[in-house]
């Protein structure tokens, strides 16, 4: 209800084009002062008042995190260099070399992909009775290849 209210409150000072041939600073500061009329409920010059020492004290910005997972190009690079010396770079061990220095693993698929990947590989009728067969057999040989990994 709040909000409605809010709403209603806001409609009702902005509209007429009360903010047309405004400067664009009067604007925000008008702005700002019947929006805190509507959500506090204070009087005009309160508003004004409350808007002014916003406008005097900015809160400082926010310190932007760092995603997570990324590596520095120039630290992985370096890795890739190190990890390829006296190693022929080839599209076998190239995605070890390169999930060593990121700290991943090395291009083992998820389970879902393993068994969907094995599915299309084995997959003759596609009836239900197959599938199940198959989900079996290619469940038994993900815990194979788990096992020797």
């Amino acid at each position: 209800m709040k909000q409605e209210e809010y709403r209603s409150c806001m409609t009702t000072k902005m509209g007429g084009g009360r903010l047309k041939g405004l400067s664009k600073e009067d604007r925000r500061i008008e702005f700002c002062s019947i929006a805190k009329e509507c959500s506090k409920g204070v009087s005009q010059q309160e508003a004004a008042r409350l808007c002014a020492e916003s406008a005097a004290n900015p809160k400082p910005p926010r310190e932007k995190r760092a995603r997570r997972g990324r590596i520095d190009t120039g630290t992985l690079a370096a890795c890739v260099i190190k990890g390829l010396d006296g190693v022929e770079p080839t599209l076998a061990n190239l995605p070890t070399i390169i999930a060593g220095c990121t700290g991943q693993k090395a291009g083992s698929p998820t389970r879902e992909k393993f068994i969907k990947k094995c599915f299309k590989e084995n997959s003759v009728t596609g009836d239900i009775k197959e599938a199940q067969k198959l989900r079996s057999l290619c469940t038994a040989r993900w815990k194979e290849q788990e096992a020797t990994a």
